[in-house]
Order: structure tokens, then C-alpha cells, then sequence
């Protein structure tokens, strides 16, 4: 078995802390627009509770939001890539995290294709995904690998 770590593996067990760090960016952009429709709604004349609860009830969608997007973020982003003899698998940061099941399919399955020296993008569980050279420190030997076993 052989196995590769990106740069997306997580430092910490702790899923809600972890969460919480992919979700940061959502929630500025979503507190922004809440933001500016807090000060629309005061220009336009609103004053006292109604502004109130814009904030508060905005807020609390803001959060649930960006909790959401950070989900389907951490279900989105390879961790990890295995190779067991003929068979790959790669693991989410939302799986190493929760302990969510990962699917080992045949190598042959991957169908790689070199995009440029620095992107690859394979098959994997009916989705086509991209690997960056930025993300894998051996992305040389994960390439190689995938290309060897292909035939």
C-alpha cells in the first residue's frame, strides 16, 4: 500500500475546528452582504427593531450558510490518495474527519490525462477531479504512478 498526503490534510482531529477554518471565508462574504443590506435598510429610513432583526435573523443564515458551503468544501478537497496494488482510492477531508467511507476502484478506472506539467485530472467515484501540483508534494511520483499502472 502506498499512500500520499496533500497539503490539504488536516492538522487537527478536531472536525468542528476544522470546519470552522473552511468556513471562515464564507462567512466574510456573507457578513458583508448582510452588512450592506444593514445599511440600505437604515439609509432607506429603518430604524430600531426592524433593522434589529435583519441583523440578528441574517446573522443566524450567515452562519448556517457558511457552515453548509464549508461542508460541501471539506467533502470536496483530496486529502489523501491510496494505492493498493491495482486499486486507488482518495480520501476527502470530510472522511478522514467524520469517518466517512471512501470507495477503492480499479487503476484502470482513473483514466488520467495530463492537462500541463502541472495538473493532472483522473476519474474517480463518477466525478472527473483535478489535481494541482501546488497541493501534492509528490506529485511527480503520484503522476507517474497513475501513468505506469494504466495499461
Amino acid at each position: 500500500m502506498t499512500s500520499f498526503q496533500s497539503n490539504h490534510y488536516p492538522k487537527s482531529r478536531n472536525g468542528v475546528a476544522v470546519l470552522q477554518e473552511y468556513a471562515m471565508q464564507y462567512y466574510g462574504a456573507l457578513n458583508l452582504i448582510l452588512m450592506l443590506a444593514v445599511i440600505v435598510k437604515v439609509y432607506a429610513g429603518g430604524y430600531g427593531q426592524s433593522v434589529l432583526w435583519l441583523a440578528v435573523i441574517g446573522e443566524v443564515a450567515a452562519l448556517g450558510l457558511g457552515n453548509l458551503l464549508a461542508y460541501g468544501k471539506l467533502r470536496r478537497t483530496i486529502a489523501e490518495i491510496f494505492f493498493v496494488n491495482d486499486h486507488f482510492s482518495m480520501i476527502s477531508v470530510y472522511e478522514i474527519l467524520f469517518k466517512g467511507e471512501n470507495n477503492a476502484f480499479p487503476l484502470i478506472y482513473a483514466n488520467p490525462d495530463m492537462l500541463n506539467e502541472d495538473t493532472v485530472s483522473i476519474h474517480f467515484n463518477d466525478q472527473i477531479l483535478t489535481l494541482y501540483r501546488k497541493d501534492w508534494e509528490e506529485f511527480d511520483l503520484i503522476r507517474d504512478y497513475l501513468f505506469s499502472r494504466q495499461y
